[in-house]
């Protein structure tokens, strides 16, 4: 039997490839509409409304300047709308249009489909237990 050293070795570089593979394989089905930052900030913006860029690098993880070029690339294809907020001239609210609702709506779906047929030779059960691994390897208490 391998050693818990070797184990988690071997855990590591399997994660390394199929995390790489799911990325590329996702990049496929996003179909060079929109990179996989553009997508996230239409799903924040789908999930939470309204947002200021620096609430969406902090949910990226990523620079201001990141943001800033990822939201003029949004902006520039019709997906979102800066907007002035209420409360605050000074501040500016980034809001999703209709355009990007509907994008997203169309992206989730291939999403969805790619991920049931990529998974489908997965058995109910397996799934649930790679759920379950997630869940322990994130720190929830599941």
């Amino acid at each position: 039997m391998k050693k818990r050293e070797e184990l988690v070795q071997e855990m590591e570089t399997l994660f390394r490839f199929v995390f790489r593979q799911l990325r590329q394989e996702i990049n496929e089905v996003y179909n060079s509409e929109l990179s996989t930052n553009e997508f996230m900030v239409l799903r924040m913006l789908v999930d939470s409304g309204r947002q200021r860029s620096t609430d969406l690098s902090k949910y990226l993880q990523v620079s201001a300047s990141h943001i800033t070029a990822v939201t003029d690339l949004l902006l520039s294809k019709g997906y979102i709308a800066r907007k002035r907020s209420e409360n605050d001239r000074r501040i500016i609210d980034i809001e999703l249009t209709e355009e990007g609702q509907d994008i997203f709506n169309a992206i989730q779906e291939k999403k969805r489909a790619y991920f049931l047929e990529r998974f489908e030779h997965f058995t109910d059960k397996e799934i649930e237990t790679v759920n379950k691994l997630f869940h322990k390897i994130k720190g929830d208490q599941k």
